[in-house]
Order: structure tokens, then sequence, then C-alpha cells
């Protein structure tokens, strides 16, 4: 006896908010990236091109064909937010953790 399509209703609705919701936040990410897709493990020198492209177009990923930079980039420094724990550098819980790795690019988990 086959399986009425009601009994499958909440399944078919289940799948299709997980996959718009993966979806939806894959393309909020890439969207707010510049376009682009995400960076992970970064080490000083990506960093440091990074706060640079940052100073010259306003954007963190953005790059910019002007060969000469603006007046205002000499003198420029990046004041970047950190992530401040009263714990230092002490983890506690595997969320936190992965928390910092987004954050910092920095994924050791050891």
């Amino acid at each position: 006896m086959p399986v009425p399509f009601e009994g499958l209703l909440p399944y078919a609705i289940m799948t299709a908010f997980f996959g718009l919701a993966g979806h939806g936040v894959g393309f909020v990410r890439y969207w707010d990236n510049g376009w682009k897709k995400d960076r992970f493990d970064l080490d000083q020198w990506d960093e440091r091109m990074m706060n640079r492209d940052f100073l010259l177009t306003g954007v963190r990923r953005g790059q910019s064909s002007d060969p000469i930079a603006p007046e205002s980039f000499k003198t420029a420094e990046v004041k970047l937010q950190k992530y401040y724990s009263p714990y230092s550098e002490q983890y506690f819980s595997f969320r936190e953790r992965l928390y910092r790795g987004y954050v910092t690019g920095n994924w050791d988990f050891s």
C-alpha cells in the first residue's frame, strides 16, 4: 500500500527550508565578501595585503587598478575590531573555537 503524499509533506517542507537556509547563508556570505569566496587559513602577508586593499578601496576584499595611491594612504592606519574575551587565549567550548576560527581564520583545535 502506497504512502499518502500528505504524510510526506512535512519532510518535503523541512528539506526545502534546510536547502533554502543553507544556500541563503552561503549567498549572504558571498555577497558580503565583495562577490568573492571566503578565504581561510590567512597568514600575516594575506592580512597585510587585505588591510592595504581596505585602505585603498574602503572594502576589505576590494582591489584598485589605480597605480597611484591617494594622499591619505600615507598616514592611514587600519583599526579593526578585536574579539575580546576575559579569558585571554583560553578556549572553553567548541562553539567558541569555531567562532574564533571564523573571526581570525586560525582553525587550530589542538
